[in-house]
């Protein structure tokens, strides 16, 4: 586990009161009145950095709130940055001077690749600043992408990204965006394979209404058959899923990755739902937006149905769906499943690589 420098993040946190103005003999003289004592309270770290970590781990840090000043100081508020941290309870808890109490926050890692940055917001009486603890992870697959995504906002029509395994072996890349790849500087014909390639990418023509949201690196090892990148376009965005706030519900990670699946045979993949009603602040008016109704597959390579479900929090849980590839398929799939609760539908993309029956997994 790193940590940030050497040095500690501090934040003053202090209360002034305000003198009063009152009349004498017709003139305006100041009141004097007592200066709160400014709070000095440090965190130890300010951040942890997990470093490169496996997708979908979790990953436990401790920080020290110290109090460092002459008067007890008290925790009003800890708020997560999003629901992939959690924290221990330390509201109402009063520091005394010189004394500190811990900060338990886990990081889950999510599934995908790329980092992930997450904030804990700690809040003082008589202050509404508040100190923040950082926690970040690089979420870092066998074979590595550089960027972890497809930037194609701003109308850009095409890039380049470098791909590389991570013990420097060579690999082969089979395909990327579901066709052939587009190298450069590399031949496949009669170039022996490498460690790293630059790939060439072109932005999805697609209509908003269709337009996918990954574009997969197929490769030939078996510890990272699939490397997804998240394709940053207008139509990727909030348009991706505008029925979400009715339904109450949304998908924070809307890729199922099955990995490698040899024909005739099925994996298990949890998506996460969570709830979702920013115009009324969270509050759960739908108590049944979490019943899971059916799944469906509504792709012909892919064959789905609901495996269970697995209870979270009161505003999460996962749909566990059993995937499988239809009868003859082969090679990289890239399909959609959909999930219908008591409160509506939604739709996750499902990713895998079918190999023969007799292939090693």
């Amino acid at each position: 586990m790193k940590t940030a420098r050497e040095s500690i993040l501090r934040v003053v946190i202090a209360c002034a009161a305000v003198a009063g103005l009152g009349n004498a003999g017709g003139a305006q003289t100041a009141t004097p009145v007592p200066v709160a004592t400014p709070v000095l309270v440090v965190i130890e770290p300010p951040l942890v950095d997990f470093g490169r970590v496996a997708p979908g781990s979790q990953h436990p840090a401790k920080f020290a709130i110290r109090n460092i000043g002459a008067q007890p100081v008290t925790i009003t508020s800890v708020v997560p940055s999003c629901k992939c941290t959690g924290v221990n309870a330390l509201k109402g808890t009063v520091i005394a001077p010189g004394a500190s109490v811990e900060l338990l926050a886990t990081l889950d890692v999510p599934r995908t690749p790329g980092e992930k940055e997450a904030k804990v917001f700690l809040i003082f009486e008589g202050s509404q600043a508040p100190m923040i603890a950082m926690l970040k992870a690089d979420a870092t697959l066998a074979v590595r992408a550089n960027p972890s995504f497809v930037d194609a906002l701003k109308k850009v029509k095409g890039g380049s990204i470098v791909v590389s395994s991570e013990d420097r072996k060579p690999f082969q890349i089979k395909s990327a965006g579901g066709v052939v790849p587009v190298f450069s500087g590399f031949d496949p014909s009669k170039d022996a394979p490498r460690a790293a390639y630059t790939l060439q990418w072109s932005a999805p023509t697609a209509p908003c209404e269709s337009m996918p949201l990954w574009w997969v690196v197929e490769t030939d090892r078996p510890d990272c058959p699939l490397i997804p990148l998240r394709i940053r376009h207008e139509c990727t965005g909030a348009l991706a899923d505008p029925l979400k706030a009715a339904r109450y519900w949304f998908i924070p990670e809307p890729l199922g990755i099955a990995g490698r699946v040899a024909q005739g045979q099925s994996t298990v993949i949890p998506i996460t739902i969570e709830h979702y009603n920013p115009a009324g602040k969270g509050a759960i008016v739908r108590p049944d937006w979490l019943d899971v109704k059916a799944v469906r597959s509504i792709s012909p390579q892919i064959v789905a149905s609901l495996d269970g479900t697995r209870p979270g929090n009161k505003d999460d849980v996962a749909v566990l769906i059993r995937v499988a590839p239809a009868p003859g398929v082969t090679g990289i799939v890239y399909g959609f499943v959909e999930i219908e609760t008591a409160t509506g539908r939604g739709v996750v993309a499902i990713s895998m690589q079918v190999v023969p029956s007799d292939a090693r997994l």
